[in-house]
């Protein structure tokens, strides 16, 4: 029976890794791989981007990225995906194994297992970081054998050319170092000492030099100086505790059962596990990525603690080996049937499969671009960056990607402004001489410059999909294209292609009403219980002034779906546009209750805040809202009243200004 709980979660640890590829950097893997192998040399200087000038670029995971694109050569997204089952199962089975090894059981070590499994799905991505978590795993397990810590500084020149957490071994070493220090272990604590100042030289051994070896040092420091606007804009380096509990319950769990071991094992816990325990949590807690340092780090240790405290050590196991088999047959369920995506909220992009998700690649548009030879210097969004020069280099170079280590802060903060400024745009269109423009409409952030453009003479546009738009600048080089694929909605019929949440969301972001509502209606027929598009319909209806039929298709909703902020939103604005100001206030404290970062709840509430008399109130709403969204002016206006009305004349004057030149944008767009 051992055996079979051993084969069973072996089986898990490879069905949890087999899931979609969400991550739109693997193409950036892929590309600069190629270009390694095929020239047998390392970039030393930017290859991709025709805005960065050949700025230098330290590619820390070169090596990383040569063993994808090789893999990914031969054996597709089939073989990225048994790469990464291989090396995050062995990430699982080596403290599995140290700990049999050491104890002669494994029960606890099952139970946490599962647990870091279920925590780690949230960040099981296709990324060279997987190697960083395995070599973190292996140093864990040979600075606990002190036999084999010879090994380190070898292992460290391997790590330092796959990923740029290499930093982890000599931290992870120095901790050891450091708790034997205090525990009084002095000829322990020089030996790792020594070890320490090898692995430290071994970062040397990289393309770069020193300054390979002070990547990571580099990155700290840009998160706080030129790089913070663009930094802070990755929602992977925010910290967890901002997100939602629900979507991140495995990791708080682990998080507090491994803190309850250490509770339990107090008198017998080795220093340098509490300090491993205590910088791993703040890593993690610091930002969403560092997750699974924690995870692999409080693994092992929850386990050791529980195997040597007092009162758990001496646990018989056979008796549970069957628990442990029921257990983990219902994890590998939970993993097929695809509920463990749809309970942690990525069943919308993620499932048990071998392939990259359609939604974030504009595969399409790019095969638009390329079949009808379409030229000159392109404008893209930043997400888009990477797979266009996996299709387009070294003919075509892109705007922007999102190697953040290397566009600065002044850079970034103009391609964002450009997005939402018309003026901001025509200065980056001057400057870089673009006349194509390959724009990502599905989520939030392109609404105003979809917009502008979409309705600017001098742009034209000639495609869309689920989640791409092209427009083409009125240049006589784009004539011809744009008098064949101009997209005319006065002529244009809803088709079958068009029938997705996303297509129907991008023709509400340009403006065309009455083909959003038709795809919306079309989407309800298919699904009656379609919340997302059941909720645009309504503000569609909220927008056209058809207040009944807003209210009709909000109340049925809210039977499907009673915790729903966004209908709760919407239905306190209709009451407030049919003049039932309490009913509408109502309901929008409940929205902000459910959701405290819905933004149109915040707008909403601190307009009715505004109009009875509450300067203060109206004033946080105000400022949360344009915190979640700076680019509404109508939001900026309402602010420089509040503020002019409490006697703040210059951050008024601020704001004024602001929405002046936000609304520019809607001027231009007319």
């Amino acid at each position: 029976m051992r055996s079979l709980v051993l084969i069973l979660l072996f089986a898990l640890l490879v069905i949890s890794q087999i899931n979609t590829i969400v991550d739109s950097d693997i193409w950036c893997h892929f590309k600069t791989g190629e270009y390694i192998v095929k020239n047998l040399n390392v970039p030393q200087v930017d290859i991709f981007s025709y805005t960065l000038e050949n700025r230098a670029w330290i590619d820390h995971e070169w090596l990383s990225q040569v063993l994808f694109y090789v893999i990914f050569a031969k054996f597709s997204w089939l073989g990225i995906n048994i790469l990464k089952a291989i090396v995050i199962s062995s990430c699982f089975l080596i403290p599995l194994f140290f700990i049999i090894f050491k104890y002669k059981k494994f029960i606890y070590a099952i139970l946490f297992i599962l647990l870091s499994v279920l925590a780690f799905g949230y960040r099981s991505f296709a990324r060279p970081e997987i190697f960083s978590y395995l070599l973190l795993c292996l140093f864990f397990y040979m600075l606990e054998d002190e036999r084999k810590i010879h090994m380190l500084p070898l292992l460290q020149v391997l790590w330092v050319n796959l990923h740029g957490y290499f930093i982890l071994g000599p931290i992870l070493i120095f901790l050891y170092s450091l708790g034997e220090l205090i525990s009084g272990s002095k000829i322990k604590a020089k030996r790792l000492g020594m070890v320490f100042v090898l692995a430290i030289l071994a970062c040397f051994i990289n393309p770069y030099f020193y300054k390979g070896a002070f990547y990571p040092i580099k990155i700290l420091a840009s998160i706080f100086t030129e790089q913070r606007l663009y930094m802070q804009s990755i929602q992977e380096l925010m910290m967890p505790v901002n997100a939602s509990f629900g979507r991140y319950i495995f990791f708080w769990i682990l998080a507090i059962l491994s803190s309850v071991t250490f509770l339990a094992n107090l008198k017998k816990a080795k220093m340098q596990h509490i300090l491993i325990f205590l910088g791993a949590f703040m890593a993690s807690y610091a930002a969403m990525r560092n997750m699974p340092v924690f995870i692999f780090m409080a693994m092992p240790l929850a386990v050791i603690n529980l195997n040597e405290a007092r009162l758990t050590k001496n646990i018989t196991e056979k008796k549970y080996y069957a628990i442990c088999i029921l257990i983990i047959l219902a994890a590998v369920y939970f993993f097929t049937s695809n509920r463990y995506y749809v309970f942690t909220k990525q069943s919308a992009f993620r499932n048990t499969e071998s392939k990259m998700t359609g939604l974030l690649t504009p595969s399409k548009a790019c095969d638009f671009l390329e079949n009808n030879r379409i030229k000159g210097p392109m404008f893209n969004s930043i997400d888009f960056g990477h797979y266009i020069s996996y299709r387009f280099y070294p003919e075509k170079r892109v705007f922007v990607d999102v190697r953040t280590e290397l566009y600065k802060h002044d850079f970034y903060k103009s391609y964002q402004r450009a997005q939402n400024y018309p003026g901001e745009w025509e200065s980056l269109q001057r400057k870089y001489n673009f006349d194509v423009a390959l724009l990502r409409h599905i989520f939030s952030g392109t609404e105003r410059i979809l917009k502008y453009l979409y309705n600017n003479k001098e742009w034209a546009l000639v495609y869309y999909d689920e989640n791409s738009a092209i427009f083409l600048r009125d240049t006589p080089g784009n004539k011809k294209a744009i008098e064949k694929f101009r997209i005319n909605f006065s002529k244009k019929k809803i088709e079958k292609s068009d029938e997705a949440l996303s297509i129907a969301g991008f023709f509400e972001k340009i403006g065309e009403q009455k083909s959003a509502e038709e795809g919306y209606s079309r989407l309800l027929e298919l699904k009656p219980e379609f919340l997302e598009a059941g909720n645009n319909l309504a503000v569609i209806y909220i927008s056209s002034g058809r207040f009944d039929e807003a209210l009709e298709i909000i109340n049925k909703f809210l039977k499907y779906y009673p915790e729903s902020a966004e209908l709760y939103c919407n239905k306190g604005t209709v009451y407030l546009r049919m003049g039932k100001k309490e009913e509408g206030l109502l309901m929008l404290e409940i929205a902000a209750k459910l959701n405290p970062y819905l933004r149109q709840a915040s707008y909403m509430l601190g307009l009715v805040y505004f109009e009875k008399g509450n300067t203060e109130k109206a004033m946080k709403q105000f400022v949360k809202y344009l915190t979640l969204d700076p680019y509404n002016g109508p939001a900026h206006k309402m602010l420089g009243d509040i503020y002019t009305q409490k006697g703040l004349l210059k951050e008024a004057d601020a704001e004024y200004n602001e929405a002046y030149r936000l609304e520019w944008n809607n001027v231009g767009a007319e």
